[in-house]
């Protein structure tokens, strides 16, 4: 029996399709963990910021993006990170004689791995200011989307860095393929300047 209300579930479940479906595309899976990487964010809610975004969420201030992503970012934290350091150790170090046994748990490992951050994307869905923030038109969302995605990379990206630029247009195209890549890097790189959406004139 599900203990959340069904809407947060569903929706839950689409960002979490959509997510596998972006990664898996050819070069993303790469760019993510690049960002991954250099910046310390989580893909799984950089993913979440898009889908939002794209799907009538809205577009996030940066106050909104703080109370959003707080208990998503808590949960990567303390849960996701230790249980991918534990998955890395297993994989690199298993006990001699028993690597087999250490795959399998590894296997084991990856796959509640994988719930945790299911768990995450519900966090963030469950947090949006939901109705609180501007929407733009339909064939206008990827401006949405954009936004709260370079919003949130601001978070560990003072400033505009191209890289950081290359691999949201990379990310951002892969979700929306009709959408010039070089207007996403407007886009995003606008944020740096004035921030997002949400708190109008008294944004930050």
């Amino acid at each position: 029996m599900n203990d959340q209300p069904a809407s947060v579930a569903d929706e839950a479940a689409a960002l979490w399709d959509f997510a596998v479906r972006v990664y898996g595309m050819q070069g993303i899976k790469d760019t993510c963990l690049t960002v991954q990487a250099r910046y310390g964010l989580s893909i799984s809610t950089l993913l979440g910021a898009i889908w939002t975004g794209a799907h009538g969420y809205g577009r996030m201030g940066a106050t909104q993006l703080e109370t959003t992503v707080r208990r998503a970012t808590e949960w990567h934290r303390e849960v996701i990170e230790p249980m991918r350091a534990l998955r890395r150790r297993l994989r690199q170090q298993p006990p001699p004689g028993l690597e087999t046994r250490t795959e399998a748990l590894r296997h084991e490992v990856l796959r509640q791995e994988l719930e945790a951050e299911r768990i995450e994307q519900q966090l963030l869905l469950e947090d949006f200011p939901r109705g609180q923030c501007p929407v733009s038109a339909e064939a206008e969302r990827w401006r949405d989307a954009t936004a709260n995605a370079a919003l949130y990379t601001r978070k560990s990206c003072p400033r505009p860095e191209p890289q950081a630029l290359d691999a949201l247009a990379r990310i951002l195209g892969a979700a929306f393929p009709d959408v010039d890549g070089e207007a996403i890097k407007r886009e995003a790189a606008a944020v740096w300047q004035v921030g997002g959406g949400c708190e109008g004139s008294g944004g930050a």
